[in-house]
């Protein structure tokens, strides 16, 4: 997986190699507010917003049950509806862009935001994701293929997103 932060394709990678534990794996039903990924159902409403994957980064000091994630993602894989992450929604700004070339420049982009590479002009207006709940969810489908992820946004964060971009349910089973 080619993310813009240090830890996700390890992360994901993990989820692809550690045997599923199905144990309190709890998939939604599919016949509520359903918005369809390329290979996993999602469940959810409110102010939710598409982000591309190599864009969203785990909640930071999360504790991972990869045996977890794999049961979540053997039941993605099956089929099953899970809800939707919820996450802080930032739109990259050339000001960002700058940034983060410039600590590209001095060899502190990783000491700074934990990112492999920098923001660049064809990021500008894009959105980020900072998941507060739902990594194991996002690192599941993440690890099936999906190159999006729809997130639930918080009141705070609700201005940064443009109205265009607001999400509408795709499919209902």
């Amino acid at each position: 997986m080619d993310s813009f932060f240090e830890s996700t394709g390890d992360i994901v990678q993990m989820v692809r190699d550690t045997p599923p534990d199905p144990r309190n794996v709890s998939p939604e039903e599919c016949d509520e507010l359903h918005f369809q990924g390329r290979r996993v159902g999602w469940v959810g409403n409110g102010y939710i917003v598409e982000v591309e994957t190599d864009r969203v980064l785990f909640m930071q000091d999360n504790i991972w049950n990869f045996g977890h994630a794999a049961g979540v993602m053997e039941a993605m894989a099956k089929g099953y509806c899970f809800e939707i992450p919820a996450a802080r929604i930032h739109r990259i700004t050339a000001a960002d862009v700058h940034m983060t070339q410039d600590w590209a420049k001095r060899g502190e982009l990783s000491y700074q935001l934990g990112m492999t590479r920098p923001w660049t002009r064809a990021d500008i207006g894009q959105y980020e994701a900072q998941l507060v709940d739902g990594n194991h969810r996002a690192a599941a489908a993440m690890a099936l293929g999906e190159r999006s992820l729809w997130v639930y946004v918080g009141e705070n964060y609700r201005d940064e997103v443009r109205k265009k971009d607001w999400t509408r349910p795709s499919h209902r089973r």
